[in-house]
């Protein structure tokens, strides 16, 4: 049975949403760049320009959303090496040094912006060289991705190390006789 899509449901999964359609956006141009640049000899001057900002868009949202999904690869041969409480303590330990890295990559990159924003001299807004567009549309998107990691990053702490906020419980559903169907939940550690 399909989910109803509601306006919570939009929000919940608005980094989803801006992924998928930058990504689709993304490949549509290309696209229609190569075909204007092969096919009809007269390519499109814009084109680089867009791609360039909703493929940044797309890798820093993208990676907050499958920070979100627990999707991204981890190393785990250290912390494998340990059985019951040292396992907890070093997984306690590398939560701390993973949300200490976010957030400073958090700072990092809305310092970048904000030198997009403002220079030495106060406020001038520095443009892209074709479409005269704010570069700062662009760079956003970084502090913006890894904010969101942030907030995840400290929902799962709380959640899974220091067990502050219960999870929800996950109807369980029927063991399906179909290679593939029902992984969703064990591969990417269930919903958020």
């Amino acid at each position: 049975m399909k989910e109803k899509i509601t306006f919570k449901s939009i929000i919940v999964n608005l980094d989803c949403i801006i992924t998928c359609v930058t990504l689709f956006f993304c490949v549509l141009f290309v696209n229609l760049n190569v075909l204007m640049r092969y096919i009809f000899n007269n390519p499109l001057q814009w084109c680089e320009e867009v791609v360039t900002s909703l493929f940044v868009w797309t890798v820093f949202i993208g990676s907050a959303y499958a920070y979100r999904k627990h999707s991204h690869l981890g190393v785990d041969i250290i912390v494998n090496l340990f059985k019951g409480k040292a396992k907890e303590v070093i997984t306690f330990i590398v939560s701390i040094i993973e949300l200490g890295i976010l957030i400073m990559l958090t700072i990092i990159s809305s310092q970048y912006v904000y030198h997009l924003i403002v220079g030495r001299n106060g406020i001038k807004i520095l443009l892209t060289e074709l479409l005269r567009v704010p570069k700062w549309w662009t760079g956003i998107a970084v502090p913006i991705g890894f904010g969101l990691s942030v907030i995840y990053s400290i929902y799962f702490f709380l959640r899974d190390r220091l067990h502050v906020i219960k999870a929800k419980e996950e109807p369980k559903e029927e063991k399906s006789e179909e290679v593939g169907e029902g992984l969703d939940h064990e591969v990417t550690g269930g919903n958020f």
